[in-house]
This record gives structure tokens, C-alpha cells and sequence, in this order.
């Protein structure tokens, strides 16, 4: 009876083991499987990411693309916004030396004027003045003092200047008989101060501006005086003007030098002073103007 109880143990014992034995050859190939699995899940996993990091990488790529070509066409912008920028600055400095060049050149040219006066100024002083000379000499033989004659010249003008401080005078010269005697062929003596700045224009007839001709003389009423004295005269800083034809001036009477223009320019002259002097030679009597131009800057 013992025996048989310990077979019965034995036995189960037996197929306890192969039952074991069986679950443990199961499990083992579940075990096996699941591996296999998870290398199939595991390979695929690494297929599917390394798609995906393909994937990423090509983006980054476009990406790059992208933003190196955006970076070229910047580049090239910016050089030739450069190139224009230099381009401008160049031309602009070109405009700037351009500009000096001609303020220099102009100041130059005034400066040579300046010293062409003042040489001409120097080489005149000490020389005789033949109409002063004249007068003086008059004076003393009491010629000019004459109570019948009597006459009142007077500049009539106004200034135009610009913004420069250059410009033109315009007027006329009055001569007006206020005596009881007649009087005839008056000439004009305009001496300026500086004397450089000796310039008449106007409708005053010149030899060396106009065609001599009836028809020509007849439109004019004066004319500048023309020989060597009046040339010297000229360069002593005066200008002496005639009538063409015979005048006569009657008591109470005037004669006028209309529309005459003496262009300035303060860079060369300065401060400019206009005096007349009238004088009528037939009957030997001078006058000075009652008034005198005057431009001070």
C-alpha cells in the first residue's frame, strides 16, 4: 500500500515535470516569437524614422536652398545699391569740385580786374588833368564868373540791384538854362571814383559801335566824344559826351541825356561816386552838377 502511494507520487511528479517541461518549450517559443517580432517592429520602427529623417533632412535642404539663394539675391541688391550709392556720391563730389573750381576761377578773374584798376590807377597818378589845368587857368582870368548865365544839371535816377550786390543805375541827365542868356553845345564831363568803373550805355551814339550813316545819326541826339585827349580822359576814369548836332538851349529851356544805364558790380568796384561837370565852350561857363550818384555797400 505504501509502494503503490509512492508510485502515484512519482507519477504525478513524472508529469508535473512534463507538464513544465511542455509550458517551458511554449513559452519558450512565445518567447522566441515576441523576438522576432520585436526585430520585425524594431526593423520597421528604424525604416519608419529613418523615412522620417530622410524626410527632415530634405526639408532642412529645401529650406537652405532657399534661404541661400535669398541670401545671393540680398548680396547682389546690396552691391548694386553700393555701386549706385558710389556712383552718386562720386558724381555729387565731382559737382562739389566742379562748383569750387569755378568759385576760384571766378574770384581769380575778379582779383585780376582789381589789380588791372589798381595798375592802371597807379600808372595815372601824377599826370596833369588838361580840363582842370584849363580851368585853373580860367579862373584866374575870371572867365567863368559870369552873372548872366546860370544853369541847373542834376542827375534824375534810380538803382537796380540783385541779390549779388550788382546791378545797373538808370536815369537821365538834366541840363536846364535858369540864366537870361542863351546856351549852346554843352558838353558833359561823368568822372566816376573808382575810375574803373567807367561804363555808359544808353542811346548814345559811338563811332566804334555804330555804322556812320545819316539815317543812324538820326537817332541819336549825343554821342561820346572820340579822340586821343577824350581817350586819356577815359583812362583817368571819365567819360565826355557832345551833342551830334547843334543845340541851343533857351532860357527857362532844358536838354536831357535820357534812358542811360552804368552797370556795377560791387566785388570789382566797391563803393561807386558819379560827378558831371557841364561846360559850354562858346560862351566859356562851366557847371557842376547839383547832385551826384552815390552806391555804398
Amino acid at each position: 500500500m505504501h509502494s503503490q502511494k509512492e508510485r502515484l507520487s512519482y507519477d504525478r511528479l513524472i508529469a508535473r515535470a512534463q507538464f513544465y517541461q511542455e509550458k517551458s518549450l511554449e513559452l519558450e517559443k512565445k518567447l522566441v516569437f515576441a523576438e522576432e517580432l520585436i526585430e520585425k517592429l524594431e526593423k520597421e520602427a528604424a525604416d519608419s524614422s529613418k523615412d522620417t529623417t530622410i524626410q527632415a533632412l530634405e526639408a532642412e535642404r529645401v529650406r537652405l536652398t532657399e534661404e541661400v539663394a535669398h541670401l545671393k539675391n540680398e548680396l547682389g541688391q546690396a552691391k548694386s545699391i553700393d555701386y549706385d550709392k558710389r556712383a552718386a556720391d562720386y558724381e555729387a563730389l565731382l559737382a562739389e569740385v566742379q562748383k569750387e573750381i569755378n568759385d576760384k576761377e571766378n574770384k581769380l578773374d575778379l582779383s585780376q580786374q582789381k589789380i588791372r584798376a589798381l595798375e592802371k590807377k597807379l600808372s595815372l597818378q601824377g599826370r596833369p588833368d588838361p580840363f582842370m589845368k584849363k580851368a585853373e587857368e580860367d579862373e584866374e582870368e575870371n572867365i567863368f564868373v559870369k552873372k548872366d548865365y546860370e544853369c541847373l544839371c542834376l542827375f534824375d535816377y534810380s538803382i537796380i540791384m540783385n541779390e549779388n550786390q550788382s546791378g545797373f543805375i538808370k536815369g537821365s541827365f538834366i541840363i536846364e538854362n535858369t540864366g537870361l542868356i542863351t546856351l549852346q553845345n554843352p558838353s558833359v564831363c561823368l568822372r566816376f571814383n573808382p575810375g574803373e568803373a567807367n561804363v555808359l550805355k544808353g542811346k548814345i551814339y559811338s563811332s566804334e559801335n555804330h555804322e556812320v550813316n545819316q539815317d543812324n545819326l538820326a537817332n541819336f541826339h549825343w554821342m561820346f566824344i572820340d579822340n586821343d585827349w577824350a581817350q586819356e580822359a577815359k583812362e583817368r576814369g571819365e567819360i565826355w559826351i557832345c551833342p551830334i548836332r547843334e543845340m541851343i538851349i533857351e532860357p527857362g529851356e532844358k536838354s536831357v541825356i535820357q534812358d542811360y544805364q552804368i552797370p556795377f558790380k560791387k566785388e570789382v568796384i566797391g563803393n561807386l561816386t558819379v560827378e558831371a561837370f557841364v561846360f559850354f565852350n562858346k560862351q566859356q561857363y562851366k557847371v557842376k552838377a547839383a547832385n551826384h550818384i552815390s552806391i555804398n555797400f
